[in-house]
């Protein structure tokens, strides 16, 4: 029998032994190979997956993010909670030494509607038959319609305009020329009135000769806005309220000076002297008034700043016949932005004077 080898004993009796395959001692070598890998392998991944998920986290929590991090073998999946988080989160987690390939899950990005343009907004302040336009249309056309119309009831001489442009602003259908009727009715004997055109409702302030100049002054202004709101505050023949003061306030144009001065610019002293006839019109009222700046410069030169320009508004508001007693003055520096932002309109909007009234 071939593979088969026979021998015989002294006694004569015969026996026989098949011999193992070739292949059995190999295949119990790669077989206790494969176990001693097994027994180091397991437990020496577990370690790599647990370091590399340690170090990742501090990784990505050193970046500002906070996200679920596992590890198999040495592939990253990472879990972040935004869709802006996902590319920052991948490289930091790819820049972790030992890590391979990183799978990095994220909500989807929602993207944010535009924001609705923002309304027509003007303010045209009429004292002592003078007229100041302030606020901003959406184009030329818008601003010569208020421009002439209060040019016509109060005359060229009499009115500044100081209406700016901005193309990004929503059409009004208010009639704007019609705002010149609602000015004409007021008429030059009006106090610190205020023609408020903001969201599409005109507000009346002010003080009034009569209850049939602010019945004609509402007619006008509800003939304006075609037929919609119509806030009329108006006052007959005494002093408004303490918050149509401040309202009156508000509208005035910015008070400008000199380049890093506390030196008023001529129109800056053209809104102080409007600022005047209103607390003329309201002798009961005291008023704070509150200087700030952009952060141009230095705080400490800021701060010095913006309370001489506050001393200034002051001492002209005093000049031009308003009791000492009255009014208060203090400067903020760059320290109650209005807006956030460095660049220069950012910057035209902090510098500014304040008028506050004092409850």
């Amino acid at each position: 029998m071939a593979g088969t080898t026979r021998s015989t004993t002294t006694s004569g009796a015969r026996w026989q032994v098949r011999p193992r395959h070739p292949l059995i001692p190999i295949g119990a070598a790669v077989a206790g190979l494969a176990a001693l890998v097994f027994a180091f392998e397991v437990p020496h991944r577990h370690s790599i997956e647990d370091n590399l998920t340690d170090r990742t986290k501090v990784a990505l929590s050193d970046a500002g993010i906070d996200a679920e991090v596992s590890f198999t073998g040495r592939d990253g999946r990472v879990k972040v909670g935004s869709a802006d988080e996902a590319d920052k989160a991948r490289d930091v987690t790819l820049g972790v030494e030992g890590v391979r390939v990183v799978d990095v899950q994220a909500p989807p990005k929602v993207e944010k509607p535009p924001a609705p343009p923002e309304p027509i907004a003007v303010k045209l302040l009429v004292d002592g038959g003078k007229v100041t336009l302030t606020g901003t249309v959406p184009a030329d056309g818008d601003r010569g319609k208020i421009a002439d119309a209060a040019k016509q009831a109060f005359g060229a001489e009499n009115v500044q305009d100081d209406l700016t442009v901005d193309a990004k602003r929503a059409a009004d259908d208010t009639d704007l020329a019609g705002l010149g009727a609602v000015l004409a009715a007021l008429g030059k004997d009006t106090k610190a009135g205020v023609v408020d055109l903001t969201d599409h409702v005109i507000t009346l302030t002010g003080t009034v000769a009569s209850q049939e100049v602010k019945d004609k002054a509402e007619a006008a202004a509800r003939a304006a806005t075609k037929g919609q709101a119509v806030r009329n505050e108006l006052v007959v023949g005494q002093a408004a309220a303490p918050a149509q003061v401040q309202t009156q306030l508000v509208a005035l144009p910015t008070v400008e000076f000199e380049n890093d001065s506390a030196t008023l610019t001529a129109k800056g002293r053209a809104v102080v002297e409007n600022a005047a006839s209103i607390l003329k019109a309201n002798p009961a009222i005291k008023v704070s008034i509150e200087g700030h700046t952009d952060v141009t410069g230095t705080v400490a030169h800021n701060q010095a700043l913006s309370e001489a320009r506050a001393k200034t508004v002051l001492d002209t508001l005093v000049s031009l016949g308003i009791a000492p007693d009255r009014l208060s003055s203090k400067g903020f520096g760059e320290s109650r932005p209005k807006v956030q932002g460095a660049d220069d309109a950012a910057n035209a909007v902090n510098r500014r004077v304040e008028f506050i009234v004092q409850q």
